[in-house]
């Protein structure tokens, strides 16, 4: 972890059923064979959307709840470009409202964005 202060969350975490549900839409990968085993599939999904929730840098993943950051960069990169990573979030969103935990019709995005101190360049 890095020396920046971390935000603090609520805890994120998986009911065995939505686990269930996300591991079904995750693409599944075949052991190498040699070196390292490969990561949790939950822990990497956990991981990117902290890091999302957070707004933390990729760097402030804590390595013992989450895979490491090369590892949640890697796969969000190919989730996103395969359309993996909105099918999980629309499949563990509806399985939400199914249990009344969440109203899709009355949500709403919030783009709120905050200019950088100290005189930092905008972005063009």
């Amino acid at each position: 972890m890095s020396d920046s202060v971390t935000p603090a969350l609520p805890a994120l975490d998986l009911t065995l059923e939505q686990k269930r549900r996300l591991l079904a839409i995750l693409p599944t990968y075949p052991d190498k064979g040699n070196g390292r085993p490969r990561a949790d599939m939950a822990r990497v999904f956990l991981g990117i959307l902290w890091v999302l929730v957070s707004g933390a840098r990729w760097e402030d993943l804590d390595k013992r709840r989450f895979a490491s950051r090369q590892t949640c960069q890697r796969y969000f990169a190919e989730w996103v470009n395969t359309g993996v990573f909105e099918k999980a979030l629309l499949t563990l969103a509806r399985a939400m409202e199914d249990e009344g935990l969440l109203k899709l019709h009355e949500s709403f995005l919030d783009g709120t964005f905050v200019e950088a101190k100290k005189g930092v360049k905008r972005s063009v």
